[in-house]
């Protein structure tokens, strides 16, 4: 699975920052289009990471554990999108601690299939920095 994301959580009364949990824990978590039931996805963020393709996920439909997909999310499955320094979009295919495995939407920079390192920051780098691998990606976030 690789390295784990960082959990949001609270200990002795203090939120420590991590890359998964509620959205209204201290610091930046992963914001998903999760779809746990038959409505429409919808905005929602990571409770638990099950694998690097599995996330328990919560909205405002439910929680549930859901298989992350690069396409419009079905009843079961989610979806994360990152951006690239020109704007470009991509989805993620596979998702660690420290990079994501990218799916082409609208981006250029990046192959299908390309790892990156993802970031909450502004992403940066162009196409030289893809080639010497010091480029990353935006991933969104509440």
């Amino acid at each position: 699975m690789g390295r784990p994301l960082k959990t949001a959580k609270t200990v002795a009364g203090t939120n420590k920052q991590g890359s998964i949990g509620p959205t209204a824990r201290t610091g930046a978590q992963i914001l998903v289009s999760a779809r746990p039931a038959a409505a429409a996805a919808a905005d929602g963020f990571i409770t638990r990471q099950k694998s690097s393709r599995r996330f328990t996920c919560s909205n405002s439909d439910g929680v549930a554990t859901l298989r992350l997909v690069t396409t419009a999310p079905a009843q079961g499955e989610c979806r994360i999108t990152a951006t690239d320094s020109a704007g470009g979009t991509y989805f993620i295919r596979k998702l660690n601690s420290k990079t994501a495995t990218l799916v082409r939407g609208t981006g250029t920079l990046f192959a299908t299939g390309q790892k990156a390192r993802w970031t909450f920051a502004a992403a940066v780098g162009d196409a030289a920095a893809v080639a010497a691998g010091t480029a990353t990606v935006q991933i969104a976030n509440g």
